[in-house]
C-alpha cells in the first residue's frame, strides 16, 4: 500500500474523533515497518486523543486487505518542533525559526536555520545569515520548526497558535 493510499483510509478515523492529519510517515524498521501517524486538533491534541485514533486505526487497519501484515503503529502529535509535512502547514509559522535540510545541496548549502518569511503554493523563503533563500519545498529532506524555548514558557498553549 503506498503513502496516499494510507491516508485515504485514515484520514476519515483521525476525522471522526475531532483532530486533523498533520503527516503520516513510513519507516522501514530491522524486523517491521513503522507507521508514524501525527495529529493535531484545533484545541491541541493531547495524549487521550492519540490513544483514541490509534485504537481506531489498529480497528480500522485490520480490516484493510491491502495494508502492510506486520507493522508498528505509532500516533503522536506533532510537538513544538513539528516537521513540516505540506507547504501549506508554514501557515502561522511565518517569522518563526526553521530548520531545513535540502535533498541536494544548493550553491554549496544543504543545512539552513532561519526565519521563514513568506510561502507560495510550491516556494517558501527563509532568511540566513542575512541572506534570502527561496526554497522548492519538494526539494527539502527536512524542514522541522526549531522553537525558541524561552518564547514557548513565555507564550504557554499560545505559542505557535
Amino acid at each position: 500500500m503506498n503513502k496516499e493510499n494510507m491516508i485515504e483510509i485514515v484520514k476519515p478515523v483521525i476525522e471522526s474523533r475531532n483532530c486533523f492529519l498533520w503527516g503520516l510517515e513510513i519507516l522501514r524498521g530491522k524486523k517491521r515497518p513503522t507507521v508514524r501517524i501525527y495529529i493535531d486538533s484545533e484545541k491541541g491534541a493531547n495524549i487521550d486523543d492519540c490513544e483514541n485514533v490509534s485504537k481506531d486505526l489498529n480497528y480500522e487497519l485490520a480490516l484493510e486487505d491491502s495494508f502492510i501484515e506486520d507493522y508498528v503503529l505509532e500516533v503522536s502529535t506533532p510537538g513544538v518542533d513539528r516537521k513540516i509535512f505540506y507547504i501549506e502547514q508554514l501557515d502561522g509559522f511565518i517569522g518563526e525559526k526553521f530548520k531545513v535540510k535540502l535533498r541536494n545541496a544548493k550553491n554549496n548549502i544543504k543545512n539552513l536555520e532561519g526565519f521563514i518569511t513568506d510561502f507560495s503554493e510550491e516556494n517558501f523563503t527563509i532568511e540566513c545569515n542575512n541572506e534570502n533563500y527561496i526554497i522548492n519545498f519538494s526539494d527539502t529532506e527536512l524542514c522541522r520548526l526549531n522553537p525558541s524555548f524561552d518564547d514557548i514558557l513565555r507564550m504557554g498553549e499560545e505559542y505557535g497558535r
